[in-house]
């Protein structure tokens, strides 16, 4: 029979044995989000009232930049981060979600989060068929500049949202959101998710509405809180016999301390047979249970971690390449700039020469 996991993750204390590694608590959902360095962004409340239909996403970058520049912003003439998927959150009101790329339609009332994990266009409005406009064509200056949301529509029935997006400044893929599937939607009316969905959104519209000092950093903040929080209650509706997805892994009492200290020192020189020591199961039993759990085998696992760590080292510091070889636990220059060229198609020098092009004004 399926049924749902506990939200909370579990790890090598549950199982009533000491843990072998200092380290072997670690959470890997949180070892995860902090390295994708994921930022949330809500610009504001928008005020609908009925008949209404806006439409977020869907322009090409360099429209979207002359939308921009039109307002009298400054553009950075680097690549911005890369747009991940947007969150949806009703304050007050009903209205009508749809994700064409997906043949997704979904009606959504006050309370509810909707968590889009990938950069689709979506559509919201009162009706089914009512007709809908660019969420572009209404912003205004004011808009970014206050964080105000977009007041618009025919005079009716109101509709309160929240819009945003989340960015992260890899290209490349991460467990996590590949696991994700397009859609996620919170219902406010279920049990286990009212409580925080009620109080966050509440304090989100309290800020909003006061926008004192530090204001928007806070409200960033609490996005990103709803999108963690969309993401845990994802999780947690998976049946347990679930394979190949990620998040399997991390609620397995023997496997989610592993990938925590993968993530938390991918440096180290681990091996199937250590990592199968540290989790207390046989190294055949231990490889092939993470191989189904996790989508690919331990060591693979462990390369794929080691490259996002060394891109971000390369973009964001000044580290010699034979620092950063050292740093992602590789004894030699060489071997780390082969295994670099081989998962990213360059070497080391070459992809952080293609990124200073990108940040070059």
């Amino acid at each position: 029979m399926k049924t749902k996991r506990s939200t909370a993750v579990l790890d090598s204390r549950r199982t009533g044995r000491p843990n072998r590694h200092p380290l072997a608590h670690l959470d890997p959902l949180t070892q995860v989000l902090d390295g994708i360095r994921l930022r949330c962004m809500l610009p504001g409340a928008h005020e609908m009232t009925a008949p209404w239909g806006v439409r977020f996403g869907g322009l090409p970058p360099a429209e979207m930049r002359k939308r921009i520049e039109s307002m009298g912003f400054d553009v950075p003439a680097h690549d911005p981060p890369v747009l991940r998927g947007s969150i949806i959150a009703i304050i007050r009101g009903n209205c009508c979600l749809e994700v064409e790329q997906h043949a997704v339609k979904l009606p959504l009332s006050g309370g509810d989060v909707v968590l889009i994990a990938r950069g689709d266009p979506i559509v919201l409005r009162d009706q089914w068929g009512t007709p809908v406009k660019n969420i572009h064509d209404l912003l205004r200056r004011e808009n970014i500049e206050t964080l105000s949301g977009v007041r618009y529509g025919g005079g009716g029935v109101p509709t309160t949202f929240l819009s945003g997006a989340f960015f992260s400044e890899d290209d490349e893929g991460c467990p996590l959101l590949a696991s994700l599937p397009p859609v996620i939607h919170i219902r406010s009316s279920e049990l286990e998710a009212a409580p925080w969905l009620e109080s966050t959104l509440r304090f989100l519209a309290s800020e909003l509405a006061a926008m004192l000092p530090g204001s928007q950093s806070i409200v960033n903040h609490l996005a990103h809180v709803l999108f963690v929080q969309a993401v845990r209650a994802y999780a947690a509706t998976l049946p347990e016999d679930s394979t190949g997805n990620w998040f399997q892994a991390i609620f397995d009492s023997d496997l989610a301390p592993v990938l925590g200290l993968i993530h938390s020192r991918p440096e180290e020189p681990w091996t199937v047979a250590g990592l199968a020591e540290e989790a207390n199961i046989g190294r055949s039993a231990f490889a092939a249970r993470f191989t189904a759990a996790v989508g690919s085998p331990p060591l693979q696992y462990l390369t794929e971690c080691r490259m996002r760590k060394a891109r971000a080292l390369l973009r964001d510091t000044d580290l010699g390449v034979k620092t950063i070889a050292a740093k992602v636990g590789y004894s030699n220059e060489s071997a780390f700039s082969h295994a670099f060229k081989r998962a990213t198609g360059m070497s080391p020098g070459g992809y952080r020469q293609s990124r200073d092009v990108l940040l070059r004004p």
